[in-house]
C-alpha cells in the first residue's frame, strides 16, 4: 500500500446520518400532517421516494428542486398536499444540528491522523449542513480539505468530483488516494471511475448485486477494520 490521501465520505461513514434523519423525519411528520397517518407507512413511502431522488442527483440533476419535492411527493401518496420547500427546510434545521457519530469514527481518525495521512472529506450534500455537523462533532479539526458536492458543483460519483480532489494534491498519483465510504453507487462507483482504490463500509443494507457491479478494493464491516487495514 502506498496511500497518502484518505478521502472520507461523511454520512453513515463517520457521521451517523440516520440518527439525524430519524429526528428530522419525525419533525416533518408532526409538523405537516393534516390528518392522522400511520408513521411507519409514511416513512416507508418517503424512503422509496428519497432513494429515487438521490439516484437522480447522483446522475447530475440539480439537487435542490428534487429535494424540495420529496416530502410533498410523500404526503401526496396519502392524499395530503403540503409545501415541499417548507417541509425540506424543517428537515434541514434538524439535520444541521445532528452531532451523532459512527462507532469507532474518532478512534479511526485519531489513528490515521497520527500516521501522517492527508485526510479529505469527499461528500455529497448541502454545504452548510455538512460544515455544521463537522464543527459540532469536532471532526473538522482532522481534515486538511473539505469537498462538498453543493460547494464545488459536482456530485459523486462523477469523475469531476474526484478530479477536484486530485487537483488539491498535484504531487500525488492516483495510486496514492483511497476512497472510504458506505455507498456503492456513489463512493465505490465514483472511485472506480476515477481510477483509485476504495474501501466499502458494508452496513448490510445494500443489495449484493450492486457489490458485483461496483466492486470495492476492500470490504469491511466496521471502522475498526479500516484502522487495521491501514496499520
Amino acid at each position: 500500500m502506498n496511500y497518502k490521501v484518505l478521502i472520507f465520505d461523511l454520512d453513515d461513514t463517520i457521521l451517523d446520518f440516520k440518527a439525524g434523519e430519524k429526528k428530522g423525519l419525525k419533525a416533518v411528520f408532526d409538523t405537516f400532517q393534516k390528518s392522522a397517518l400511520d408513521y411507519d407507512a409514511w416513512v416507508s413511502a418517503y424512503k422509496k421516494i428519497n432513494a429515487d431522488i438521490w439516484q437522480q442527483i447522483e446522475l447530475g440533476k440539480p439537487a435542490q428542486p428534487l429535494l424540495n419535492e420529496r416530502f410533498s411527493k410523500t404526503f401526496a401518496q396519502f392524499d395530503q398536499e403540503i409545501d415541499g420547500a417548507q417541509a425540506e427546510a424543517t428537515y434541514r434545521q434538524v439535520l444541521d444540528v445532528n452531532d451523532a457519530v459512527m462507532l469507532g469514527a474518532k478512534d479511526l481518525l485519531d489513528g490515521v491522523k497520527q500516521e501522517g495521512y492527508q485526510l479529505v472529506v469527499g461528500t455529497n450534500g448541502k454545504t452548510n449542513t455538512q460544515y455544521n455537523r463537522l464543527a459540532l462533532t469536532g471532526f473538522d479539526a482532522y481534515f486538511d480539505e473539505v469537498v462538498i458536492s453543493q460547494e464545488i458543483g459536482h456530485v459523486k460519483p462523477s469523475s469531476s468530483f474526484f478530479a477536484h480532489i486530485f487537483k488539491l494534491y498535484p504531487k500525488y498519483d492516483k495510486a496514492n488516494f483511497l476512497m472510504i465510504g458506505d455507498t456503492l453507487t456513489s463512493d465505490i462507483q465514483g472511485a472506480n471511475q476515477a481510477g483509485i482504490d476504495s474501501v466499502w463500509l458494508d452496513h448490510g443494507t445494500q443489495h449484493d448485486r450492486l457489490s458485483q457491479e461496483h466492486k470495492p478494493t476492500y470490504r469491511v464491516k466496521d471502522l475498526a477494520q479500516i484502522k487495521a487495514l491501514l496499520a
